[in-house]
């Protein structure tokens, strides 16, 4: 089962101020931008933190809001319950959970994947760390290697 999230207007206009705020402030320290289409570049960080957003309302917690950051945590949000969480967005409807090559094991605890296109999301599943970080998950869709993750492998919300 998956939920479908609508960000209300509040939350739009929360998840726009960061994008800007967030892209202006990293390239303004020469941090580069890994976005693959042609979109401007903050419309990349607008769709990965309409999604953290709409896995926040599911969590039941307030999204970071800080926008000056030097050192990233490896996680986006935290739950009540302490469990450290990244939240992967993307448009495709048959998008996979995927996570680079460098990600630490024990930088998260959950991985959350959210398909859809902002202000509409989807939570379509979520594996622990362990789950995704594994060597028989490697794969290459084109743009490199990387741990990935089908739909069909993910738990699902209840």
């Amino acid at each position: 089962m998956s939920l479908r999230i609508e960000l209300n207007s509040a939350e739009k206009s929360l998840a726009i101020n960061l994008a800007i705020a967030r892209n202006e402030n990293a390239r303004s320290k020469g941090k580069p931008n890994f976005k693959l289409g042609k979109q401007a570049d903050w419309l990349t960080d607008l769709e990965g933190i309409g999604g953290e957003i709409a896995a926040c309302r599911y969590f039941k917690v307030y999204p970071d809001t800080e926008t000056n950051l030097t050192v990233l945590p490896g996680f986006d949000l935290m739950t009540w319950k302490g469990s450290r969480v990244d939240v992967k967005t993307t448009k495709y409807r048959s998008g996979k959970l995927l996570a680079t090559l460098k990600k630490d094991a024990k930088a998260c605890d959950i991985y959350v994947l959210v398909v859809g296109e902002f202000p509409s999301y989807e939570l379509v599943g979520y594996a622990t760390s362990g789950e995704l970080i594994q060597e028989k998950n490697i794969t290459d869709l084109g743009h490199g290697k990387g741990y990935a993750l089908s739909q069909n492998d993910l738990r699902r919300f209840t």
